[in-house]
């Protein structure tokens, strides 16, 4: 069965028409999906009315899912699954829009994702949008001679930094000895050169990348600084506005993704998201 894909405007991001997921699915849909992917970087699937062994199933044709750093996120039943859920839906911890600042999700981890595949069951009727920015477009938009600079250069990620920032503010617990024995930095670079694809792509957030290797800390900030600024302007970003049983999957090495605000007090927002684990960076950027 060919898939049928509508382009979102004028952006990285297409719309996969002609699949139920609620059905078995062929591998020559399964096929088209995945280039469509790597063409577009973020896919939609509207109407997609699954359970949660339904989406680990469609999410594992991509390759082996990753848990979560926080265990108090993941589903009991199918801990594949991070609830993502200001109520505390399935039993976990509530989350009140945990990620509204930009960032690629777990680039803390030795090896960061490849991608994330989140499934919205029920959404607040204003706001709640998730803002992606294009890392590709954002890479090939610098200057020549910051492309000079950071070409060969890596910077350090680090989850420790960006929980204590939460933590400090009141919304999330004293970290644990045994979470902090596991939060350790590690280095990424800041360009990646895509293993599907062969573009190049920024690789760096402001959600866990907190420095640049070999730079004075102020050169280090300010640099950082001038790429997340460049990174999120206007004509990189796609805003989803999201319906019931929408599906949106993102290449998290060429995407960058904020929530945005919503009344947390008068409505429901849950959703539901699988990690698929990723290629060391190394073997990536050598493809």
């Amino acid at each position: 069965m060919a898939i049928s894909l509508k382009k979102m405007g004028e952006t990285f991001v297409a719309e996969v028409e002609g699949v139920d997921l609620s059905g078995p699915v062929n591998a020559e849909t399964m096929a088209a999906i995945r280039q469509a992917w790597w063409d577009h970087s973020i896919l939609v699937l509207r109407g997609q009315n699954i359970s949660e062994a339904q989406h680990i199933d469609f999410s594992r044709h991509f390759g082996d899912l990753q848990d979560h750093t926080v265990k108090d996120w993941l589903l009991p039943a199918h801990p594949e699954i991070l609830v993502l859920s200001n109520r505390g839906r399935g039993g976990v911890k509530p989350l009140d829009n945990g990620g509204a600042y930009w960032h690629s999700d777990m680039t803390y981890e030795e090896v960061p994702p490849m991608g994330s595949i989140l499934h919205g069951l029920t959404v607040p009727p204003e706001g709640g949008d998730t803002l992606y920015t294009d890392m590709y477009a954002a890479y090939e938009a610098l200057d020549d001679e910051t492309k000079a600079l950071i070409e060969g250069r890596t910077a350090i990620h680090s989850y420790h930094h960006r929980y204590m920032k939460m933590a400090e503010g009141g919304k999330r617990p004293a970290p644990t000895a045994k979470q902090l024995a596991q939060w350790r930095d590690t280095e990424h670079a800041i360009v990646l050169k895509h293993p599907e694809s062969g573009r190049k792509a920024l690789f760096v957030n402001e959600g866990f990348t907190v420095s640049i290797k070999g730079m004075e800390p102020a050169e280090s900030e300010a640099l950082l600084a001038r790429l997340y600024a460049h990174a999120v302007q206007p004509e990189f970003i796609y805003a989803h506005k999201w319906r019931a049983d929408d599906i949106v999957m993102w290449d998290n090495r060429t995407t960058m993704h904020c929530a945005t605000p919503y009344d947390f007090s008068a409505y429901e927002r849950t959703m539901h998201r699988t990690t698929i684990k990723g290629l060391a960076l190394s073997q990536a950027a050598a493809a």
